[in-house]
């Protein structure tokens, strides 16, 4: 066997060892999440078994990244421990694991494709519409693969033009306000204490709906003619069956066991109903087939998000604990929704300089936790400055992935999503004076 050989032969072991602890870990971190005894520590363990495999996959910028979080988080710890303070040097192992195990959950829903090749494309302001509302729903089941697929579909010879990959980052950034099959959502229960599902989606599902709202209008007034020429994704009832379906599974896992975490609901739901339809689709041998090269494939390709979640919980722990040993403060002594505001514009400015939502999000947690700030308004933030910092950033995931697939500029995408993101930002301080008001917090 050549070197080339061994090497690759390495690599897919590796890849292999990885995907089952992240298996294993998503199975301890739902036990946990369903008030067993077993402590979440060892599903910590798990993961970062899986991501020291994993870690020859990550490439240079994101190894200085994660290095760099692990750096200052361990020295807070250090700095806390030797100062005698509070040090949470268990939260690097506990931080997390919730949201990791749903991640890995949510990757099987990729199963469920929804394409059809076959349909003819629409075109006009309707179409426009039918595909923001495509994207959003669609992309609220099954992430990321929905924005490839219809923008696969819709583009020319594949390759979406600048205003359908707009349309289809801010309607798919959007779901980040309510879906639980989001990691915005998961991100943001477990950065504001005592947030829970039903919060985020009582406040989150209607500033979605005005973020769509705003999304269609801006494009009908940048587009030629009003939108007339743009051709879109031929939107079918059938493609609502999936998030319907999960929706439904989701919420009646709930109702059944309400003392279980809503993310390892998730976690349950999400993997069993996209195994059984594709059983039921292909059969029992070569839908097994297709569930394992899905694990085999799609979650070693997890490789940045798991460490960059680690890491967020080593750097989340430290941040805590110097907090604790640390007379650094807010500059203010309460967080009410203009202060809320404040935080939302601090937190979109960093992600306009490629500062992760996941790294903004746990220092504004680390930093506002001495106040006991509201958990819904705490809460609506995080998924803010994901559904709208992420739209105008040249650095996210979703304008990185488009570049990456298609050859588009994510700094003209940015661009292009510019006074969208000036407008939802409007839009988002007056929600947060209305979360205040009802919530007694003016």
């Amino acid at each position: 066997m050549g070197l080339f050989d061994e090497l690759m032969t390495s690599a897919r072991l590796r890849d292999a060892a990885a995907a089952s602890l992240l298996v294993v870990m998503a199975a301890l971190a739902v036990l946990n999440g369903v008030g067993t005894p077993l402590p979440a520590w060892p599903a910590g363990v798990a993961a970062w078994g899986a991501a020291i495999l994993l870690w020859p996959k990550l490439d240079r910028r994101q190894r200085r990244l994660v290095g760099l979080l692990i750096a200052i988080g361990v020295l807070a710890l250090c700095w806390s421990t030797v100062r005698g303070a509070p040090a949470y040097w268990l939260g690097a192992l506990t931080q997390n694991n919730a949201l990791l195990g749903m991640l890995v959950g949510v990757s099987f829903l990729q199963l469920l494709s929804l394409a059809n090749a076959t349909e003819s494309l629409p075109k006009g302001r309707r179409a426009l519409w039918q595909t923001l509302l495509a994207t959003h729903f669609l992309g609220a089941a099954i992430n990321l693969s929905a924005v490839f697929m219809i923008a696969d579909r819709i583009g020319p010879k594949g390759v979406p033009r600048g205003e359908q990959a707009a349309l289809l980052v801010r309607s798919f950034l959007s779901a980040a306000m309510w879906s639980p099959f989001f990691a915005a959502v998961a991100v943001a229960i477990t950065y504001a204490p005592g947030a829970s599902l039903a919060g985020v989606l009582a406040w989150g599902l209607p500033f979605a709906v005005l973020l769509l709202v705003l999304a269609g209008r801006r494009l009908e007034r940048e587009l030629p003619e009003g939108g007339r020429e743009f051709v879109g994704y031929p939107m079918r009832p059938g493609a609502l069956a999936a998030p319907l379906v999960l929706a439904v599974g989701v919420g009646l896992m709930h109702l059944w066991f309400p003392s279980w975490s809503a993310l390892a609901i998730i976690t349950i739901v999400a993997p069993l109903i996209a195994v059984v339809a594709t059983l039921w689709r292909s059969g029992l041998f070569a839908g097994t087939d297709r569930v394992v090269q899905q694990a085999r494939s799609r979650l070693p390709a997890m490789s940045g998000e798991l460490a960059l979640f680690l890491a967020a919980a080593v750097f989340a722990s430290g941040l805590r604990s110097l907090m604790a040993s640390t007379s650094l403060g807010m500059p203010f002594d309460s967080v009410g929704p203009l202060q809320a505001a404040l935080l939302l514009a601090l937190m979109i400015g960093f992600a306009m300089i490629g500062i992760h939502a996941v790294i903004s999000i746990s220092i504004v947690s680390a930093w506002t936790a001495p106040l006991s700030p509201d958990p819904v308004l705490m809460a609506t933030v995080y998924c803010m400055s994901w559904a709208i910092g992420l739209a105008v950033s040249p650095l996210s995931g979703i304008h990185l992935a488009l570049q990456g697939r298609y050859g588009l500029s994510a700094v003209s995408l940015a661009r292009l999503n510019a006074k969208y993101g000036l407008m939802a930002y409007g839009l988002a301080a007056l929600w947060l004076l209305a979360i205040g008001a009802w919530r007694g917090l003016l």
